[in-house]
């Protein structure tokens, strides 16, 4: 399982980019997974399609995404 960091200002927060090309994502699903953890609970992992034919696949907890989206519902609201 990859760690996953919440960072609330996301503007300019990854300089290291700059000099590198980017691979764009042409699709992005997400999808819960009753018993992803290792444990026994729910994970998500999302399915990153990218322009140059590979697909890269991240996973975390169900438990750090929802405390994340409620860090960001902190900060700016909720959009809904």
């Amino acid at each position: 399982m990859i760690v996953m960091s919440v960072i609330l200002d996301g503007e300019g927060c990854w300089p290291d980019l700059q000099d590198k090309k980017i691979i764009r994502a042409v699709g992005l699903q997400v999808a819960a997974l009753q018993r992803g953890m290792k444990g026994g609970s729910p994970s998500v992992a999302f399915r990153i399609d990218l322009e140059d034919g590979r697909t890269v696949i991240a996973e975390t907890s169900l438990k750090l995404l929802l405390t994340a989206s409620d860090l960001f519902m902190a900060k700016y609201g909720d959009p809904r």
